[in-house]
């Protein structure tokens, strides 16, 4: 039997975070300082310790992707986007999370590392549901230039509703270290992305873009931080 995640009484800090949200066209961004002041929609809200995330099918998209998304992408305290070379420190996004839903495709991506240099992501978190079980995927770009991110790790068994912990890091070396629930994944990073600013995104994109307004991804996160140590 799988041992639930230590619980941690922590209020997650969204001093350094925006938000995009399935609203207006293309999606709406909502500012730092906004999201900081307690913001609240629909699509993202507070509630107590815990962040909720949804976004339906019929949701709005961004100019670069067919699909809706409540998501997080990390800025600096004044709303300035953050983006990073990986050789300038030790770079980390942690989570400890549960979803709740999933649309008919059966997958949300729950976290990125995504690139301001590049328009696809060097790492995708998919959470997958098939046939009622779960699954956590891990997909990994090798190379900016590849088309496609394949799976490299998977947890299997993770039902809907069921809180689970995921970290990625990154060191100034180019080592990639990814867990979770204490599955781990390690590479070291191509240096083809070594000029590559990436930046984290967390939350909920849904990938799928049919349905009624109630279908859609769904997710509940308990602890959420970003961090870069030099």
């Amino acid at each position: 039997m799988r041992k639930p995640p230590a619980v941690v009484i922590n209020m997650i800090d969204l001093n350094t975070w925006n938000l995009t949200i399935p609203e207006q066209v293309p999606a709406r961004t909502i500012e730092t300082r906004l999201v900081k002041a307690d913001y609240r929609s629909p699509y993202f809200y507070r509630s107590g310790t815990t962040l909720l995330f949804w976004a339906p099918v019929t949701g709005t998209s961004t100019s670069n992707s067919p699909y809706p998304r409540s998501e997080l992408r990390e800025t600096f305290a004044d709303g300035k986007q953050r983006n990073w070379l990986y050789k300038e420190g030790n770079h980390r996004l942690a989570a400890s999370l549960a979803v709740t839903q999933v649309p008919s495709s059966g997958k949300i991506v729950i976290g990125q590392v995504h690139s301001k240099d590049n328009p696809t992501p060097y790492i995708k978190l998919q959470y997958q549901l098939v046939q009622g079980v779960g699954y956590v995927n891990l997909e990994l770009r090798r190379k900016p230039g590849d088309i496609k991110s394949p799976v490299v790790m998977t947890y299997r068994s993770m039902p809907l509703n069921t809180r689970f912990n995921y970290a990625i890091d990154i060191s100034r070396k180019g080592d990639l270290k990814v867990s979770i629930d204490g599955l781990t994944y390690t590479d070291k990073i191509d240096p083809a992305w070594a000029s590559k600013r990436f930046y984290f995104k967390a939350g909920v994109y849904t990938l799928d873009n049919q349905g009624p307004p109630s279908e859609g991804g769904r997710a509940v996160f308990h602890q959420l931080r970003a961090t870069h140590v030099k």
